[in-house]
């Protein structure tokens, strides 16, 4: 059959098209397509001239099923609308595209019930490996996923049992560091405002809040710490309740700095100044934290590496290279700009 012959039938271009226009099997168009070194140069010449000419485009799945990899990664997020979450999403696709992988991107919203209904379609697609950067404490998301034989990396949070790898901050240690470092500048009523309910992540940090206090001798009061669901409405909500009570705080710790920026909002229409009246520590130090009208007193985490640690360990999962989970933590370290009050000390005192 002749290459007009072929396009003239109006219907997709198949691999068997391409065989009987190259004089050759399935089989061997198939070799080519997935390049392997087992056809013969004048045979693999007259393919790719086949594909060229038919304008022939194999689909993901069909060389999935030959090479049993969809080269595509899935990529679970909590919510697509939080600021820290681009340079994430652009480490691990940067990546996975040298690597010749697509990234699925997934938003689960903070839903439990969206992050199962992800873990399913993930499934159904083949995917050759997720990183999960969404789940609870309580999450089955990584054994669902383990169980269909797909390749798991956790993301900066992980269920409470966990057998795949790891990657992550020390949340723990920046809850500490944040909080001594407002201790140290005199507060002692030091709010917390939590995370989301059963994200490690925000238990963590709230334990660095705890051991600092202890350090201290502080017992760490009910009515001080608030939950802020890692969502700036609620975390505006939150904070104008904290902020309202007759004995309320010096200084408030929150999760990220998107609740920690609905701090500075609240404290601001009540009249309160920051950070004169009151010092704010985020978590995160995303990119508008250092902007020169907010400044963003927090706690720096370098999300960028975190992402490509990450793709790394999935990449060889996939590949083979890596048989045993990996735990990775990276440090954190303490970022002082205006909002806490320290500099403003430093000036006085200078």
């Amino acid at each position: 059959m002749s290459k007009d012959d072929i396009l003239a039938q109006r219907r997709p271009v198949t691999i068997k098209d391409v065989a009987r226009l190259a004089g050759v099997s399935p089989k061997t168009v198939s070799n080519v397509v997935n390049n392997r070194p087992v056809v013969k140069p004048a045979t693999r010449q007259r393919v790719l001239d086949a594909i060229r000419a038919l304008d022939y485009h194999p689909s993901a799945l069909a060389r999935g099923m030959v090479t049993r990899s969809r080269r595509l990664i899935g990529l679970v997020l909590a919510d697509i609308t939080n600021p820290a979450y681009p340079e994430m999403v652009e480490g691990v696709a940067s990546l996975a595209r040298q690597a010749g992988f697509m990234v699925m991107l997934c938003n689960t919203g903070r839903d439990p019930d969206e992050e199962q209904r992800y873990v399913h379609l993930l499934i159904e697609q083949r995917v050759d490996g997720v990183i999960i950067a969404s789940s609870r404490m309580d999450s089955q998301a990584a054994e669902m996923l383990t169980s269909a034989g797909i390749k798991v990396v956790l993301f900066n949070r992980h269920p409470q049992q966990y057998s795949v790898s790891f990657v992550g901050v020390d949340n723990e240690g920046g809850g500490y560091l944040a909080t001594r470092h407002l201790l140290d500048l005199g507060h002692r009523r030091i709010a917390f405002i939590r995370g989301t309910r059963g994200a490690s992540t925000s238990i963590e940090r709230e334990q660095g809040y705890r051991r600092a206090l202890a350090e201290y001798g502080i017992e760490p009061d009910p009515e001080l710490i608030g939950w802020g669901d890692y969502h700036p409405e609620v975390a505006r909500t939150a904070a104008d309740l904290l902020l309202r009570m007759k004995n309320r705080p010096t200084a408030v710790f929150a999760a990220n700095d998107v609740m920690a920026l609905s701090v500075i909002d609240a404290a601001t229409s009540l009249g309160l100044r920051v950070p004169e009246d009151l010092a704010v520590m985020g978590f995160d130090d995303i990119a508008i934290a250092s902007h020169r009208l907010i400044g963003l007193s927090t706690i720096h985490g370098d999300l960028g590496q975190l992402s490509r640690e990450a793709t790394t360990l999935l990449l060889e999962a996939i590949n083979g290279n890596l048989t045993e989970p990996v735990r990775k933590i990276l440090p954190v370290y303490l970022v002082v700009r205006r909002t806490c009050g320290a500099q403003r000390l430093t000036a006085i005192h200078e």
